[in-house]
């Protein structure tokens, strides 16, 4: 007994710290990071990244390690431990959330696991929030604002319409509330009942778009918006601390559309972990570029909000939409 909880413990350190854990979202980084480049170009005409690595694969990476070279320059007023400790807990907490997954090979997953899912979630963008409260300036403190007012927004879209799929799988097959559980059945959740169907098409479309607002994907980013705010919640940060902030909203960009596939788009079908672990990963990680894609482009047509009309677009459409579903879910 004691041996088999000594390795379960190993296990759980591996996947936090190599795979699916801080190793491998540092790979995925610099290959979305690249991809996203190249895609951006592609729209406006450029080439993007060419000569760092091959195709210029490695060019992300090399602007990371720019900035973790460069001196850490701290205003006197700003809080010096408490940003770095906080965004460091972001990063653990995206990290964990990956242990949660399909993706690994031994994941940590229970009834009611949902809760944790949305409270790792959340840690990434308090950590965001928290790097922009700790350092005074009027850019900063404008780019908080917004920010704070875009997650008043989006938050509850996004919690409500991402429980919809676990509602149905926990009352159709059992899966006790849990991500875990329902990743498992993701597939079966549209062919379950008309009322099943409709409610998950709401939550779709819903949970995009709450999706796209905690990822300040335009139109929703204007708790940046550099030509308008300079850069808003990091107008204070460089070098290390900002290669951090990146980090986070990096990791984001992997793991909450990661959570949308396995909720929304099957899944790891039509393979399961247990039959085929290889294929059942990949399909996931396939299924995830696709939506990876369509985010980037969405963020390279679209026209930036002003903050009344995003938070009012939000609370007016999204949020009621979310709700209706989460109603059908329950009732249906």
């Amino acid at each position: 007994m004691v041996d088999a909880m000594y390795m379960a413990v190993i296990d759980w350190f591996i996947q936090l710290l190599l795979y699916p854990g801080l190793v491998f979202m540092v790979a995925m980084i610099i290959l979305t990071q690249w991809f996203a480049r190249k895609v951006s170009a592609r729209i406006q005409y450029r080439r993007g990244p060419c000569y760092t690595g091959p195709l210029g694969i490695l060019q992300p990476f090399a602007d990371f390690m720019k900035l973790l070279m460069k001196e850490d320059v701290v205003s006197r007023y700003s809080l010096r431990l408490a940003p770095v400790l906080i965004a460091s807990l972001g990063v653990g907490a995206l990290a964990a959330v990956m242990m949660m997954t399909p993706l690994a090979y031994a994941p940590f997953y229970g009834d009611i696991d949902v809760i944790v899912l949305f409270y790792l979630l959340l840690w990434s963008s308090l950590a965001i929030l928290f790097l922009g409260i700790s350092t005074p300036n009027p850019y900063t403190s404008l780019g908080v604002g917004r920010y704070l007012a875009l997650l008043a927004s989006s938050e509850p879209v996004y919690i409500a319409s991402f429980l919809v799929p676990v509602i149905i799988a926990s009352k159709r097959y059992g899966a006790g509330y849990s991500f875990y559980r329902t990743s498992l059945v993701a597939h079966k959740l549209w062919t379950g009942s008309i009322g099943d169907a409709l409610a998950m098409l709401l939550a779709l479309a819903a949970g995009f778009v709450a999706m796209m607002a905690v990822l300040e994907i335009k139109p929703f980013d204007f708790p940046e918006a550099e030509g308008e705010i300079y850069w808003g919640v990091f107008t204070e940060y460089g070098g290390p601390r900002l290669a951090l902030a990146f980090f986070n909203l990096f990791l984001e960009r992997i793991v909450i559309p990661i959570v949308f596939v396995l909720l929304f788009l099957g899944g790891t079908a039509p393979y399961s972990p247990a039959d085929n672990y290889a294929l059942a990963v990949i399909t996931v990680l396939v299924k995830y570029l696709v939506v990876f894609f369509i985010l980037t482009v969405i963020d390279n047509m679209m026209p930036r909000y002003r903050p009344d009309q995003a938070v009012r677009k939000l609370w007016k459409y999204t949020l009621p939409l979310a709700f209706l579903a989460l109603i059908a879910a329950v009732y249906a």
